[in-house]
């Protein structure tokens, strides 16, 4: 059974998993036409292969410690750190530590095939 996502208005629960970090699966919040946040969770050494989305993206590191692919640069992102790039532009993640992150794509979705990278 697929999980619900949030309605306009409703509290969502986003902060630090902490100890049930390692037992947390990757899941999406939010979705509607225009936004979608989801939270990332990536074991040390896991990554998501480059990939490019039809929307602009943010990513917010939660906790552990992340790095961010794209643009030719290695991006380091401890908790609190967050990036932004433009839709369609390339990129991949790779942790460090156990880790988590918020991912926010937004703009208009543009095609159903948008693909969130394959974890390796």
């Amino acid at each position: 059974m697929a999980q619900p996502h949030a309605s306009t208005g409703q509290v969502v629960a986003a902060g630090l998993l902490g100890p049930q970090l390692l037992g947390a699966q990757s899941t999406t919040l939010v979705m509607d036409s225009d936004l979608q946040i989801s939270r990332l969770v990536l074991t040390k050494g896991h990554c998501l292969k480059p990939h490019r989305v039809r929307r602009r993206l943010v990513i917010q590191c939660l906790e552990g410690q992340l790095i961010f692919e794209t643009m030719g640069r290695a991006l380091t992102l401890s908790p609190g750190d967050l990036c932004h790039i433009a839709a369609d532009e390339e990129h991949a993640v790779r942790a460090l530590t156990d880790a988590s992150a918020l991912l926010t794509l937004f703009g208009t979705h543009t095609d159903s095939s948008d693909n969130s990278g394959e974890i390796s």
